[in-house]
């Protein structure tokens, strides 16, 4: 398996690689896009059967869970040390259960690290075909239904079975329950896509440092 600093150094081959973010850093596997998009991609968020359960603690949405193979969550804290070293830029992909197909990109994108809650503290200007369901999140902590940091009276992601920069709530949930439903709030969802709070069939979350 082949060791690089960023994706945009892989093969022209999506797939497995070892990143080394920086010299003396800790490597660790991801998940490189080489052909959406221009390539390039690290892959931060992968769903597409309900195959694995996303309503996960703190310490798991921290460290990651699943599979690089299949679903998965890449962990907080590797994206925050991803995100810290030089900027990157933010693509979501999501489908419907009709197939309908949108993507949302922002210019720009870090966390913080876990002393500020993996706050999110860069959002570039939108664009894209799925409408802006992130930006009403920027500097939001991430809430779990063990650690709540929104500013709701109640837990978001208990009330909402899953895990966000929750405000009060939200306008996207990205790791809610994979269900087939409308207007089911507690689902996999993104709320500019279609105007409502529809189940999502798929959702892909990646990042890709900016080349100046």
């Amino acid at each position: 398996m082949h060791t690089v600093n960023s994706c945009r150094q892989a093969l022209n081959v999506s797939g497995k690689y070892i990143i080394q973010i920086v010299l003396h850093s800790k490597p660790f596997k991801v998940l490189c896009e080489q052909h959406k998009f221009d390539g390039g991609w690290i892959v931060i968020q992968h769903r597409y059967d309900g195959s694995v359960d996303f309503y996960r603690n703190w310490t798991e949405y921290l460290n990651g869970f699943g599979n690089l193979d299949g679903e998965f969550w890449l962990g907080l804290e590797y994206v925050h040390q991803i995100t810290k070293n030089r900027p990157h830029e933010l693509l979501v992909e999501m489908k419907d259960f009709y197939g309908k197909y949108g993507y949302a990109k922002y210019g720009e994108f870090e966390i913080g690290d876990e002393s500020e809650l993996y706050v999110l503290k860069k959002l570039g200007t939108y664009s894209g075909t799925a409408g802006d369901s992130m930006s009403n999140h920027k500097n939001q902590m991430f809430s779990t239904f063990d650690v709540d940091n929104g500013f709701a009276s109640y837990n978001c992601a208990k009330e909402y079975h899953g895990a966000w920069w929750y405000r009060s709530c939200y306008i996207s949930n990205l790791n809610g329950r994979y269900q087939n439903t409308t207007n089911e709030r507690s689902a996999m969802s993104w709320y500019h896509f279609k105007n409502d709070f529809r189940g999502l069939s798929y959702s892909r979350m990646m990042i890709r440092d900016i080349i100046n």
